[in-house]
């Protein structure tokens, strides 16, 4: 009845944080198998997720219509008529409505514990390889599962156990995976199209069912910590650190947002167009919505100026869809403008933008505030500080073994001690990274002075294994395949999933040879393997298993 993947997806996001049965009639005949099953002595609080039917009913004019799953069991057993859901927990939920069709509770104050983060990824110009590999080279690392949608995919990056969210510090835990959130999109958005960096970061997503499961490692899961701290280093070097502006303060303290000279660019735009996954319209009038909201414009002061602002724009939106943001903007769910999309919106339509504010400070509006108080936490520059962190070196060496190898090469080479100094990193820290790193690969040969250390990284062997086991037919490209895969567990683990292997199996690189040559050429389109070929027929003989 069940087809193990998906309900092994589904229970790998919810973990502890819901009941495994329904607490009557249950007729869940999994409960034993599932990796999180419940503790009966177990005092961990359960919450809710939210489910909905049809991607149509997240926008009536009644709200969100759907229904509260409280278990495993429920998920499960309802998924293949399930489009979206919450995977995060929720504390509760409640029905809108005495017909209880509607529901309500999805607010981020509400959220019980954050078990997932999701990348919507509205394109199809990109493919699951194309995912994995810029995930493991760009962004935290290969995704735990990759759901198909309409429009494109839709990659969980699924955390080994919760994060659980307290309102004591003002829900700082909250404001630390809203910035690994973004931070995530913001590394694939470099590197793949449609990446809908707008999206409601714990919000309704697509849920894993049997026809849409096309891309599951279940070992790939991570630590909210080791997240944490990859998203400093990354906020560091890409000057992604400011996360909202313009929030709400006292008339008189501090110049309103809506008085501000972004705001004053923004709104007097007219070429803002549309496009999911991209800068566009929607993007635009819900911050400046969330502008005037914090500034204390009442709702009909802010739809008026922003249908103005509409009617101005060469290709207006509906006027549902204008108060729809603007609604949004004013649930008090967010705390104002998000800098990021101030940032894209005025470089990619306003070409004459300066962005600075009075004082010539392009970060000007980045800000921690206590009371009304503003102030600006700085962190010393790298070569100021007596030590660097491991994680900053290690970035650091990715980024040099990615820009100094040459095409076709796979490997730099050489004793340990010149690596270290071509990389300008201290010897003893260039041991720690290659002894501690999940993305970089070493492997030595010989002893003493003629040792020769080469070095790789998980996401170019990865990328060279692919390209030599699909693109070459001839006996060396498939034996070095092979070679380069016995390089990395994790390498040989996603070479196997992406192959279409089932995951008790070992990886056979050789199985690309025993497709069609009509098969391989599909193949061979930008690493189309999976989506070409998976609703396709495959003889029998090429023993390729393709995940659905």
């Amino acid at each position: 009845m069940y087809n193990e993947n998906y309900w092994r997806a589904i229970d790998l996001v919810t973990k502890s944080g819901i009941t495994v049965h329904k607490k009557r009639n249950s007729q869940f005949a999994l409960r034993y198998l599932l990796a999180n099953r419940e503790d009966s002595k177990s005092t961990d609080r359960k919450g809710v997720h939210f489910v909905v039917s049809r991607k149509a009913d997240l926008y009536t004019d009644y709200g969100v219509k759907g229904y509260i799953a409280t278990s495993k069991e429920t998920l499960i057993s309802d998924a293949q008529k399930l489009t979206h859901w919450t995977p995060n927990t929720y504390r509760y939920g409640e029905y809108a409505n005495d017909e209880r069709t509607h529901i309500k509770g999805h607010r981020e104050d509400n959220l019980q514990q954050i078990n997932t983060f999701v990348v919507d990824i509205d394109s199809q110009q990109t493919d699951i390889p194309g995912i994995v590999v810029a995930a493991i080279q760009y962004s935290v690392g290969a995704p735990t599962f990759v759901l198909k949608t309409a429009k494109g995919f839709q990659a969980y990056f699924v955390l080994d156990s919760p994060a659980f969210i307290s309102n004591k510090q003002n829900f700082k835990g909250l404001r630390v995976a809203k910035v690994i959130a973004a931070n995530i999109k913001h590394s694939l958005s470099r590197f793949l199209p449609g990446v809908d960096i707008g999206c409601n970061d714990f919000g309704f997503f697509r849920i894993p069912r049997p026809d849409n499961l096309v891309y599951f490692d279940e070992e790939s899961v991570f630590s909210f910590a080791d997240l944490r701290d990859w998203s400093m280093i990354y906020s560091e070097k890409h000057k992604t650190r400011g996360i909202y502006v313009a929030s709400s303060v006292k008339p008189g303290t501090q110049m309103l947002a809506t008085d501000r000279k972004w705001f004053d660019q923004l709104i007097h735009l007219t070429n803002i167009r549309g496009g999911r996954g991209s800068y566009g319209r929607n993007t635009a009038v819900f911050t400046l919505a969330l502008a005037c909201y914090s500034s204390g414009k009442s709702l009909q002061e802010a739809t008026n100026l922003l249908d103005e602002f509409n009617s101005n724009l060469h290709a207006p939106i509906s006027f549902r869809e204008l108060e729809r943001s603007i609604n949004s903007a004013y649930s008090g769910k967010y705390k104002g403008a998000k800098l990021e999309f101030i940032e894209g919106l005025l470089e990619t339509y306003d070409m004459n933008h300066d962005y600075k504010n009075e004082m010539g400070d392009p970060t000007a509006f980045i800000f921690q505030k206590t009371g009304y108080r503003v102030f600006r936490k700085h962190k010393k520059q790298r070569e100021e500080r007596q030590f660097s962190h491991i994680n900053e070196w290690e970035s650091d060496m990715l980024e040099y073994i990615e820009k100094n190898l040459i095409s076709g090469q796979t490997f730099l080479f050489g004793s340990q001690r010149e690596l270290a100094e071509k990389m300008a990193v201290p010897y003893s820290s260039f041991k720690k990274v290659i002894q501690q790193s999940k993305h970089i690969v070493k492997k030595t040969t010989g002893r003493g002075r003629n040792a020769v250390s080469y070095l790789s990284t998980i996401a170019i062997i990865v990328r060279e294994s692919i390209r030599n086991a699909i693109q070459k037919k001839n006996e060396a490209a498939q034996n070095y395949a092979a070679y380069l895969v016995s390089f990395s567990d994790v390498a040989k683990r996603l070479i196997t999933i992406i192959a279409g292997k089932q995951a008790n199996k070992e990886a056979n690189i050789r199985v690309f040879e025993r497709l069609s040559d009509k098969e391989r050429s599909q193949a061979q389109l930008a690493f189309k393997l999976l989506e070409n070929l998976q609703h396709r027929a495959i003889p029998r003989d090429s023993q390729v298993r393709l995940l659905l």
